[in-house]
């Protein structure tokens, strides 16, 4: 079915209204059967605000984080959802106007607003996990938000007992008084370790990289210098390495931090330049930098595995230029004339040979990959994400996705001019594959649903009925009974 860009655009922006309200408990309507074994609470995390005082945000980056809990008992499902009340929040309530800069919204009032802002609005509005007991709203710029698990109450900046206190030069302490924790950590679900890492602008740039145990204690961070400052969003953990793809993105500091322009509005990305390859060895030893021979840009690394030749084979959503996110016209525009839509490949890395390959695994658009939880660098198999169906004219995201990574088969459920989100496994280890979760935004009736998929062929197991619309967001967790709180 192809849909014309104005009803495209209509669907975007009705998706993205506001969340007004916010339930406690609520038992929500059920079609179909729910699986019996499948109880334990799924977390998900996306803006939920899209405007202060009037003012429209300028990223969908900057949007106030909104966390909704389903928690699933015996066939029954109960529904909680809060927005994250970070200091920001709270302050902008209380102002009922925009008070900081975001990643991609200036204040309201031009330069003599931003000049020289250089703290800018940790949204926690990204992604959400459960460790060691705590759960987590993350946002790669900022500290992370701890939440009360069943009530979902903001219960402060976490800081890891200390170890995320920022202990560089006073003007990197002024801005950034705790260090960044990216939105996607690593974590192993046999030994219950977290790898995670954070990016801080100075002379030098440095990638820090922290470790926290099964029990949450971080040990002393690591500190790697980079010789340039790039936007990494994900790196690739295996049992060797730890890789970082270092994109030409590069954000034009000097305007940025003067309050000239937003740090996206600043950010470009060189399309004849390939990204570097950092290599971190996991047990020490002199970090490389690869030049891959591969242009792009890089959000999603859906699996990272060693190989036999010593290399390192990684599973990414490249874009062949940086997406447009602040402006959905013109990522349409975009990626109909440079034919810019990310899609799921296959990049090996030869550390040794200074070289690497790149292979396409599919022609349709794919993105937010997911995977069974499993061992660190261990293989997955099953790849999920959403998708674009072969057929749609315009980069329209409308389709979940299964990739079968042994076969190459791909199995695509188109769903029309509904909206489906990151698709979330529930299956307790990665020898195992069950349901997958869903929110969808049904965009005829204006509402969400949770879809129950079975994760072999993704027909719908169950049809869970929301009160209201969710926004679409990013990233969520599930959390199996035994591990709920």
């Amino acid at each position: 079915m192809n849909l014309t860009r104005t009803q495209m655009l209509t669907t975007l922006a009705q998706a993205q209204t506001p969340v007004e309200q916010e339930y406690n408990d609520l038992e929500l309507e059920v079609s179909g059967t729910l699986p019996p074994a499948l109880n334990g609470v799924l977390f998900r995390n996306g803006p939920g605000r899209f405007e202060r005082g009037g003012v429209r945000y300028g990223h969908a980056f900057d949007g106030d984080g909104h966390i909704c809990r389903f928690q699933f008992d015996n066939g029954r499902v109960y529904y909680r959802n809060r927005f994250v009340r970070t200091r920001a929040y709270l302050a902008e309530e209380r102002a009922g106007r925009m008070l900081w800069r975001g990643f991609g919204t200036q204040k309201p009032g031009g330069l003599p607003a931003n000049l020289l802002r250089l703290r800018f609005k940790n949204a926690a509005n990204t992604s959400i996990i459960m460790h060691a007991g705590r759960l987590l709203a993350l946002w790669e710029g900022g500290a992370p938000h701890r939440l009360d698990p069943v009530t979902l109450a903001t219960l402060g900046e976490e800081d890891f007992d200390g170890q995320l206190r920022n202990r560089f030069d006073p003007l990197s302490r002024w801005s950034s008084p705790l260090l960044p924790f990216s939105a996607h950590p690593s974590i192993d679900a046999v030994s219950g370790e977290l790898i995670n890492f954070g990016l801080v602008l100075g002379r030098p740039s440095r990638l820090i990289l922290y470790r926290v145990d099964a029990e949450g204690r971080m040990a002393t961070p690591a500190v790697h210098q980079l010789d340039r400052f790039s936007f990494v969003h994900q790196i690739a953990v295996t049992d060797r390495w730890v890789c970082a793809l270092l994109p030409y993105a590069d954000f034009d500091i000097p305007r940025a931090l003067l309050g000239l322009r937003s740090p996206a509005a600043s950010l470009k990305l060189d399309t004849e330049r390939p990204m570097q390859a950092l290599l971190i060895p996991r047990d020490g030893g002199p970090s490389r930098l690869i030049e891959t021979g591969v242009p792009g840009f890089v959000f999603h690394i859906a699996q990272a595995l060693d190989t036999e030749d010593g290399g390192l084979s990684l599973h990414v959503v490249r874009y062949p230029s940086f997406p447009a996110l602040g402006d959905v016209e013109q990522f349409f525009t975009e990626v109909e004339r440079s034919d810019g839509l990310p899609r799921l490949e296959q990049l090996r890395i030869d550390p040794n040979g200074d070289r690497s390959t790149l292979n396409r695994c599919s022609e349709t658009g794919f993105e937010l990959p997911t995977s069974t939880p499993g061992r660190i660098g261990a293989p997955q198999r099953p790849i999920y994400g959403i998708a674009t169906p072969p057929e749609r004219r315009l980069p329209f995201f409308s389709a979940l996705s299964r990739f079968e990574i042994d076969t190459g088969e791909l199995t695509q459920r188109d769903l029309g001019r509904d909206l489906p989100g990151e698709p979330i496994p529930t299956a307790p280890t990665a020898d195992s594959e069950d349901w997958l979760l869903a929110l969808v935004y049904r965009s005829a009736e204006q509402r969400s649903d949770l879809l129950v998929l079975n994760a072999t062929d993704l027909s719908t197991q169950a049809t869970i009925h929301l009160p209201h619309r969710v926004p679409l967001g990013f990233h969520g967790c599930w959390v199996p009974e035994s591990s709920a709180a």
